[in-house]
């Protein structure tokens, strides 16, 4: 079994109950974009920063896409200000030291870019035309993550699959415990 499918069968629970948890897709408001898209950014940009410090201490060859760019860029069309970004509360990412690690946390990510294809549709058919570059990403999503599964079989020796496929379960809980907690702090 590839690291790959490892990944994708071990981690299914965790990933559906994140979707099961965070519907937020079902009477999908301007204003609850802007929380979700708000409380993305929190989670995303300390995470891109600490994946990028791995990959690079790796010499992992792999180049993130810039989500935290995206998120801002569809912030500020939606009309946040600069201030109003800056003074988002952000979150504290998962630890992506070990390359195990750091490859399971990039299946969340580089698997999330196919499921914002999904979300982009979703997001034009609720709200007609708003800012989807987050969710969009670069429309080479598929191609990106079949070439994800390559490097993370390359890179990652089977002894160690456990520790992605256990780095990989833990972002998904990290991620759904901070969205469930910044969208229920900024309801009330």
């Amino acid at each position: 079994m590839t690291l790959l499918t490892r990944l994708r069968t071990d981690t299914r629970t965790a990933h559906q109950a994140l979707e099961d948890d965070l519907a937020f897709l079902s009477g999908l408001t301007p204003a609850r974009y802007s929380e979700v898209l708000a409380a993305f950014l929190g989670f995303h940009e300390p995470l891109e920063k600490a994946l990028t410090a791995s990959a690079a201490a790796h010499r992992l060859p792999w180049d993130l896409a810039p989500d935290t760019e995206r998120l801002t860029s569809d912030l500020r069309g939606l009309g946040w200000s600069p201030s109003r970004i800056a003074s988002l509360p952000r979150a504290s990412p998962p630890d992506v030291e070990a390359l195990p690690a750091l490859v399971g946390s990039l299946y969340v990510v580089e698997g999330a870019r196919l499921g914002g294809q999904l979300i982009t549709r979703w997001v034009g058919q609720a709200l007609g035309p708003v800012p989807v570059s987050f969710f969009a990403s670069d429309g080479d999503a598929r191609r990106r993550f079949r070439r994800f599964g390559a490097l993370a079989g390359a890179v990652v020796p089977d002894e160690e699959a456990d520790v992605a496929v256990a780095a990989a379960n833990a972002h998904f809980g990290l991620f759904r415990e901070w969205l469930g907690s910044a969208l229920l702090d900024r309801n009330g």
